[in-house]
């Protein structure tokens, strides 16, 4: 019998490369994204179908809740869609706040509880979640934004306990800067330059490949790098002395970025 994967922002560089992985072992797709462009590009690589939905509508929010309880041999549920709008939270209007906790947030939790209540009813599923290195240190300049990924970590940690005896995994990648277009954005847009601390900045295959492993592995979180995150718990297990690193850490990480900008051909940082 045919497996079915059913991914939120399935029209992305990461969900791409994970879903040609997923199609090679024999998966189905259901890629949902806001993107009409990408979704019909993305429809070209076969065996799926593709469903455009706003994550931040709490009527589309619904209907793919609807497709997660009724696709017909639903074996994976993939958290991958976010957005984010970098700058300082008192300089944010709050309609940008909002669309950050409505889409990294609000939207995986309600996603996620269809998910859960499926499989543990049918006994089996994977529930896999690209969540992000801001969801184990909060970055200046990202604060809505770790809020969220802080908050869907704490429900996957809890979630993780509750499905176990039921044969439902658990699982949670947390990855580094990844060379994508929202990665882009926020590095020309005036971005955390705490995203280029390490010197190499990840891809969207790397990132499939740690997911794969992470889908068949017992660890309920994957780091990636794997480093990361033994130093982030420590930075976060002491913020106090975040201002004593912060400008340490702030000029290796603009350092990084200007490597970054200059090896992908992007202009400086716009200044807001």
């Amino acid at each position: 019998m045919a497996k079915t994967a059913l991914i939120t922002g399935g029209a992305g560089a990461i969900a791409a490369a994970l879903s040609r992985r997923l199609l090679a072992e024999g998966f189905d797709l259901v890629l949902v994204d806001n993107d009409p462009q990408r979704l019909d590009q993305a429809a070209s690589m076969g065996r799926n179908q593709t469903c455009r939905a706003d994550l931040a509508d709490p009527d589309d929010l619904e209907r793919v809740a609807a497709l997660i309880q009724t696709t017909p041999n639903l074996a994976l549920f993939v958290n991958n869609a976010g957005v984010i709008r970098p700058g300082d939270y008192a300089d944010l209007s709050y309609g940008d706040v909002a669309l950050q906790i409505a889409v990294n947030l609000v939207a995986p939790v309600r996603l996620t509880h269809a998910a859960a209540a499926r499989f543990v009813s049918e006994r089996g599923g994977c529930i896999l979640s690209i969540v992000s290195a801001a969801g184990m240190v909060a970055l200046p300049g990202s604060a809505a934004y770790s809020a969220s990924k802080f908050g869907l970590r704490g429900l996957l940690i809890a979630l993780a306990q509750e499905t176990a005896p039921h044969g439902v995994k658990v699982r949670s990648l947390f990855p580094g800067a990844v060379d994508t277009p929202m990665l882009r954005y926020e590095a020309t847009h005036g971005g955390s330059v705490l995203n280029f601390l390490n010197k190499d900045v990840l891809d969207a295959e790397d990132v499939a490949a740690a997911a794969m492993k992470a889908m068949d592995g017992d660890r309920i979180e994957v780091s990636l790098p794997a480093g990361d995150a033994l130093a982030a718990r420590i930075v976060c297990a002491f913020p106090a002395l975040l201002p004593k690193l912060l400008p340490r850490f702030v000029k290796q990480g603009e350092q990084g970025l200007q490597r970054f900008l200059k090896s992908r051909g992007l202009g400086a940082p716009a200044v807001s």
